[in-house]
């Protein structure tokens, strides 16, 4: 007589377990060129971004919104009051107006749409379990000659960042960032 359950069959195929301990054998790093000057944005709470019209970041949260200049990290608005902000967001909880300036944005994050994932040069983001349910972003670019899923990708450093993340490139492709619990990671591309 048996008690208890019988071990699970595993349900994965060769290539998807190879992809696994592919995934589980990277180590976080920084990405590579021409990505750079990463800028740490302190914000925890923050549940959803987006770009303006001059690819300047904004992050929003239940207690107000911020706008941050990409490659320097320079706050240009600050915004703590909640009703502006509330009012400011689209029924559909995919676009902002942003209250300060009445532009019109898109929007992504925990309670918003989902972020670019794909520049037009072939820069992609992803948002990977290979821990699960710890995630990872991952960043590679799908149209250099050779390429392989997960074979020369980075796992990028999610430094102060823990928990569910999002991630997003600016409409140009020129900077991305990656939200999570305790702000937003913001990358632009080294000036060429």
């Amino acid at each position: 007589m048996k008690f208890g359950r019988s071990p699970q069959k595993e349900i994965r195929t060769s290539y998807e377990l190879q992809l696994l301990q592919r995934a589980q054998a990277m180590e976080p790093a920084k990405p590579p060129h021409p990505w750079a000057a990463e800028i740490v944005v302190p914000a925890s709470g923050c549940t959803a971004c987006g770009w303006d019209q001059e690819e300047n970041l904004v992050l929003i949260s239940s207690s107000g919104y911020s706008v941050t200049q990409p490659g320097t990290g320079q706050l240009l608005h600050r915004n703590r009051d909640e009703n502006a902000t509330e009012e400011g967001m689209g029924p559909d909880g995919l676009t902002f107006r942003i209250p300060h300036d009445e532009q019109l944005i898109t929007i992504f994050g925990f309670e918003s749409g989902d972020g670019i994932r794909l520049t037009n040069d072939g820069w992609m983001l992803e948002v990977i379990y290979p821990w699960w349910p710890r995630s990872s972003v991952v960043l590679d670019n799908v149209f250099r000659q050779g390429y392989e899923y997960l074979k020369d990708t980075v796992m990028l450093d999610l430094n102060r960042l823990d928990g569910n993340v999002r991630c997003g490139f600016s409409p140009s492709g020129k900077h991305f960032v990656i939200l999570g619990s305790g702000g937003a990671l913001l990358y632009s591309r080294a000036a060429v």
